[in-house]
Formats: C-alpha cells, sequence, structure tokens
C-alpha cells in the first residue's frame, strides 16, 4: 500500500511541476521571439491563445497539487475544487470560442496566424483533457489512437469530480 501511494505521490509531483514548467518554456519562448512580432496585431494574434493555454495548464496544476494534498487529507477542498473547476470549465470554454475570431482579426501573415492557430488548438486539446476525456494514456501515440477508434476513452479525472457536484 505505501509503494502504491508513493508511485501516485511521484506521478502526482510530475504533473503538477511538468504543467507548471510547461507554462514558464512557453513565455520564455515568447520573450524570445516577440521582438520578431512587428506590429500590435502580431503581438494579439500570439498573446491571446498564449495566454488561455497558460490559464488552463495553471489550473490543471493547481488540480494535481490539489489531488496530491488529498493523499495525506482526503477531503482538502473538495467542495470548492467542484465549483472553482466547474465555472472555469465555462470560462476556459468561452475564451477559446473567441480564439479564432480574435486570430482572424488580426491577421496579419500566414505564419503568425498558423503558429497562433497551432497554440489556441494546443489549449482546445488541454480543455478537452482535463474537463471531458483522458487524452493520455501513454507515450505510444497509437494508443491513443485506439482507444478513440475503439470509443474506450474514458471521463478525465476533473470531469469525473466536477459531475459529481
Amino acid at each position: 500500500m505505501r509503494l502504491l501511494k508513493n508511485r501516485i505521490k511521484n506521478e502526482l509531483t510530475k504533473l503538477w511541476t511538468g504543467e507548471l514548467v510547461a507554462v514558464i518554456s512557453f513565455w520564455v519562448c515568447f520573450f524570445i521571439i516577440k521582438d520578431r512580432l512587428l506590429n500590435t496585431k502580431m503581438l494579439i494574434s500570439i498573446l491571446y491563445p498564449l495566454t488561455i493555454l497558460s490559464l488552463i495548464l495553471i489550473q490543471g496544476s493547481i488540480y494535481w497539487l490539489i489531488l496530491l494534498k488529498r493523499l495525506s487529507s482526503p477531503q482538502f477542498a473538495g467542495t470548492y475544487t467542484r465549483k472553482i473547476y466547474s465555472i472555469l470549465k465555462i470560462i476556459d470554454l468561452v475564451l477559446l470560442c473567441f480564439g479564432v475570431p480574435i486570430i482572424i482579426v488580426n491577421y496579419f501573415n500566414a505564419t503568425v496566424m498558423m503558429f497562433a492557430i497551432f497554440i489556441l488548438a494546443f489549449a482546445v486539446i488541454e480543455w478537452i483533457n482535463y474537463y471531458k476525456v483522458r487524452l493520455s494514456y501513454s507515450y505510444n501515440p497509437l494508443v491513443l489512437l485506439r482507444r478513440i477508434k475503439n470509443g474506450q476513452l474514458s471521463k478525465s479525472r476533473l470531469a469525473k469530480e466536477i459531475h459529481n457536484l
């Protein structure tokens, strides 16, 4: 039992720190390339989806941290977590829906637009992964494709928790 708890603790630690490291890495990359964004339209095209992606990843990081805390205190933030994340789920979805129009309105060139759409798509995938279905099963992408093909995607941990509201 102790070995299993330590394994779960290590996995949750990797998840919450990994999400934070990803956010920091994305912003470091942004500041490295920002001088190449020649005008406000280009800046907005990249900043908007990057900000949404960062918010979703930070929400995920906090959620994994909450689950880590629950290993020692099972009822930790139970009611608040469900309520807060059910609201964040809707806010994130609304922000994601505005993403494509904002990118289109601020169109400057195809390269920036493609980059912005890629970032927005990544944010959508992360939103689905947290709030709908679990998309991470293995390092092998074929495992995910097989699960999609066979209709074997399971509800995400957060989606199950929100559903119990």
